[in-house]
């Protein structure tokens, strides 16, 4: 099972995985390698291993010859909305 996507996984990736990782998390839908080879200025083997890699770090997903980002998880979103939201009040006793 790959790991769990989060922003230290895919800090430690070189630029051009990041980059990659990126264009494929603004796209809406999973996108086919062909189509992405137009979205990408890079060489096709560089691109089918920019994901490939990403998919063995969890970062993507290919799916029926698609391919899409996986969301990443974060601790740090996760804490955000713990500090926004108010705790209830409880009456001291």
């Amino acid at each position: 099972m790959p790991p769990q996507a989060d922003a230290a996984t895919l800090n430690v990736q070189p630029r051009q995985r990041r980059d990659v990782y990126e264009g494929l998390a603004t796209l809406a839908t999973a996108t086919s390698f062909k189509d992405l080879r137009g979205e990408f200025d890079m060489p096709e083997s560089e691109l089918r291993d920019a994901l490939r890699k990403l998919d063995a770090a969890g970062l993507a997903r290919r799916t029926e010859g698609t391919w899409s980002a996986v969301p990443l998880e974060t601790a740090e979103l996760e804490s955000r909305g713990e500090r926004g939201a108010e705790a209830p009040s409880r009456p001291q006793d």
